[in-house]
């Protein structure tokens, strides 16, 4: 499935990673550089990671495409919180680049994910957050919780996804 809205007057497209080999390394470079380096991670276990990712179970990872470079990038995981291992499935390493921001890349990628995790079979989604809470509030989703993470004090937030009408 590709969406093309127009996004401050350029297509853009929501893509599968698995179609854009070629963007892996950008994708493991932006999660390694935003999360991983800070929490003990590695960048070749971030790659494998995105290595890993298909459109046809978990990890699952969309990229936004904007005049054939990637701009931003969402992926549904069984896990990404060891603080609760109970729930599944994630939202995790929703990341657009600087340059992107603030043209709706986000919502766009999060909307996405979500109709992935609905085909999928599943009925809720949670993240972590310890910056974006209100970015994920306006799509709908709520603080269950606050947790502490390697970078500090974050909401833990679930979305009910209600079906495709």
């Amino acid at each position: 499935m590709t969406e093309k809205p127009m996004v401050a007057g350029a297509p853009l497209t929501i893509e599968y990673l698995e179609k854009y080999p070629n963007f892996i390394s950008i994708c493991a470079s932006w999660t390694f550089g935003q999360w991983g380096c800070q929490s003990n991670g590695s960048y070749e276990r971030t790659r494998g990671e995105f290595e890993a990712a298909t459109k046809s179970s978990m990890p699952l990872t969309l990229v936004a495409i904007e005049n054939a470079l990637p701009v931003g990038m969402v992926t549904l995981a069984a896990r990404d919180f060891d603080g609760k291992p109970h729930l599944s499935p994630w939202l995790k390493s929703l990341f657009v680049h600087p340059f992107h921001r603030k043209k709706g890349i986000a919502t766009l990628l999060i909307e996405r994910l979500e109709h992935e995790a609905l085909r999928l079979g599943f009925t809720s989604l949670y993240l972590i957050t310890e910056d974006a809470r209100l970015l994920y509030e306006k799509s709908g989703w709520r603080a269950i919780d606050h947790v502490q993470t390697s970078y500090g004090e974050a909401a833990l937030m679930e979305k009910a996804l209600l079906p495709l009408s």
